[in-house]
């Protein structure tokens, strides 16, 4: 199965009718009631988005029993599907998806700079340098975290391992030989992290697509 990675921009779900169809088609009810908990829409979109989202990638990719397990840190899997390994992310107005049939991590994150604190808590010192360089800092500053994201994903520690602790500027040696595949999609970066050669190129995604 080869790894792929769609996005969606969850705008679409503003409409009313669409936004009470993917509800409908939403496969995990406790996926509908943490969306109706939030007290933003633009939260429910996302929430919805998502599930949406991985629910048709994993059906694509074959499975048939989208019943959910979580292994440390809260990171999902197939319960019944353990060959087939997925990742989701979101920020801003889109949502990402990787399926692969080996452990994947994706971040998608509003381009940004979070400003010079911020960095000195997240970034070791030699990225700092990397990033005092760049002519473009909000992107600079973005590419650096999708990186460390995505790497914290695929290995499944989540944020309980400190992001200073290792270093993702491009072009150097990453740890475990994690790759990573790069792409701007709107307004955010995405970023696509796996053991091996990230030979993936992300597609835009509809809820029209669910088919």
């Amino acid at each position: 199965m080869p790894l792929t990675c769609r996005y969606y921009d969850v705008t679409e779900l503003a409409d009313p009718e669409l936004f009470a169809r993917g509800m409908e088609l939403l496969p995990w009810p406790d996926r509908r009631e943490k969306a109706l908990r939030y007290r933003f829409a633009k939260d429910q979109r996302l929430c919805v988005g998502a599930g949406l989202l991985a629910a048709h990638m994993l059906r694509q990719a074959g499975a048939r029993d989208l019943t959910l397990g979580y292994a440390d840190f809260d990171k999902p899997y197939l319960a019944n599907h353990p060959s087939i390994h997925f990742n989701l992310s979101h920020s801003g107005h889109v949502v990402a998806c990787a399926v692969s049939d080996a452990p994947v991590g994706v971040d998608v994150e509003v381009v940004h700079d979070h400003g010079p604190a911020v960095a000195a808590y997240c970034y070791q010192p030699q990225e700092l340098d990397w990033l005092a360089q760049a002519d473009d800092t909000a992107h600079a500053f973005t590419r650096l975290w999708v990186r460390k994201e995505s790497y914290i994903k695929l290995i499944g520690t989540g944020l309980s391992r400190e992001p200073r602790s290792f270093s993702v500027i491009p072009g150097e040696p990453m740890e475990n030989d994690a790759a990573f595949a790069e792409f701007a999609v709107h307004d955010c970066l995405l970023c696509v992290c796996a053991f091996a050669k990230a030979q993936v190129t992300p597609s835009e995604w509809k809820l029209a697509d669910w088919g």
